[in-house]
């Protein structure tokens, strides 16, 4: 299975489970699609195309509620009063004391058109081109060879560079917030003394013009100098463990960034929260989905 908005592989049925990498929110709607239908196959279900319309307009039913409800939480008052500043001394001030979550950050994502402002993102992963995965290697792991594969992704992970930037427009004002993988490491690990950050910049930057920045992200290394460092939290999952036995399962006190997986639907996943704001911010989400535990007894 095999789209611009996600790819799967393996069959969450298999002994061994299927790997899904979604890039996008289409990617989780037709994520949550393809495992549902899943369900009802192993159950018995005959999958008509009846049987998959109905599933299609259950699931997007479902994806319009959340984001209505996101809509009503709007912006943080934070981010809105940090878009309003006039002068780049103080964007400096306010950035010493500002903290931002990644649930902040989708939340600005998700509502920015609440303030007239637009989003646009990008998501650059910079590997050198010795580790880059080829459709050769894509093949022979599918034929039941992963080792070239997996020897490049891991090896990818550790040399790749990874940027995700969001840039918001309104006219001739513009704010832009980036990142890499390296910038979210533990504080221990952080090249920055106090651990996670964002990268700012705006058009309070008079030597700055927005096109040229925006260019900046299509290579490993960027130009860009004199960007703001503003304090970080990046979201937390719950392991699956603990996720079992929690009420993240019925859904009472679901976190307002998340959607439940369906309990009977991902017990090998551990019925975590489906990312729907993680893709948002990094443009990326990969999970390993396995088929329910039996026991021998």
């Amino acid at each position: 299975m095999k789209s611009r908005h996600i790819t799967r592989f393996g069959s969450p049925l298999s002994r061994t489970g299927a790997l899904y990498c979604v890039s996008d929110q289409q990617g989780l709607i037709q994520m949550d699609i393809d495992m549902k239908l899943t369900q009802l196959h192993a159950k018995g279900v005959l999958i008509t195309s009846d049987v998959k319309s109905q599933v299609k307009i259950d699931v997007k039913q479902k994806s319009t509620e959340y984001h209505d409800k996101v809509n009503q939480l709007g912006i943080p008052d934070k981010l809105k009063d940090f878009f309003l500043i006039k002068r780049k001394r103080d964007a400096e001030h306010c950035s010493r004391d500002i903290v931002v979550s990644e649930y902040d950050l989708f939340l600005l994502i998700h509502n920015c058109s609440q303030v007239h402002f637009t989003h646009r993102s990008k998501f650059r992963q910079h590997i050198p081109a010795h580790l880059r995965v080829s459709q050769t290697d894509r093949e022979q792991m599918k034929l039941g060879s992963p080792k070239k594969f997996l020897t490049k992704t891991r090896s990818g992970l550790l040399e790749r560079r990874y940027i995700h930037v969001h840039l918001f427009e309104c006219g001739s004002d513009w704010h832009c917030f980036y990142f890499s993988h390296q910038d979210i490491e533990p504080s221990g690990a952080n090249h920055w003394r106090y651990g996670c950050h964002l990268h700012y910049v705006s058009h309070l930057w008079p030597k700055l013009r927005k096109k040229w920045v925006w260019n900046q992200f299509n290579k490993r290394f960027t130009e860009i100098s004199g960007s703001l460092h503003i304090r970080f939290e990046p979201f937390e999952f719950p392991h699956p463990d603990e996720a079992k036995e929690s009420n993240l399962i019925n859904g009472s006190t679901l976190p307002p960034w998340a959607v439940a997986f369906d309990p009977n639907l991902a017990c090998g996943c551990g019925a975590i929260a489906l990312p729907v704001a993680q893709v948002a911010t990094r443009g990326l989400w990969v999970i390993k989905v396995s088929p329910p535990y039996k026991s021998n007894q």
